[in-house]
């Protein structure tokens, strides 16, 4: 059992490295995780979304873009789609949620052509780290399963 981030993330370098399609990249948090996922080793990301965007936001942070391949697609339902694609053709092994409402990045992960069907149940899960306990929290089931 990881009793934090730190004994989860000494598991995750033990792992292959990752590709992530991140749907409408262009935001700051999101570009600072991938960012820093690349740097650990971690995970290589695509960045699909508005170029333009995700250049200017890359620039006032100071982040270097080389190494990150992005497709430009400035519509924030198609980039959803072009990044489900990827996970769903095998050029990516996750999908990331980037500045795109919740109501279309699940659609995207439904569509009947490009989505992550399965024919199983549909969850997530978030995982804290709070001062004063032992060990990781894992919370699932909060907004997918109506009746868990």
């Amino acid at each position: 059992m990881s009793k934090g981030f730190q004994d989860l993330l000494k598991k995750v370098y033990e792992c292959d490295r990752k590709t992530v399609a991140v749907a409408v990249a262009e935001d700051e948090p999101v570009l600072e995780a991938v960012q820093a996922a690349k740097e650990k080793g971690i995970a290589d990301a695509i960045l699909v979304g508005d170029e333009a965007k995700i250049k200017e936001i890359a620039a006032s942070m100071n982040m270097d873009l080389a190494g990150f391949e992005i497709i430009n697609e400035p519509d924030h339902v198609q980039a959803a789609l072009t990044a489900v694609k990827l996970v769903h053709d095998g050029k990516a092994d996750m999908y990331m949620k980037g500045l795109i409402d919740t109501k279309n990045f699940l659609k995207s992960v439904l569509d009947k052509e490009v989505g992550l069907r399965t024919g199983r149940a549909l969850s997530h899960v978030c995982v804290f780290e709070i001062k004063g306990i032992d060990r990781l929290l894992f919370l699932s089931d909060v907004a997918f399963m109506t009746y868990p």
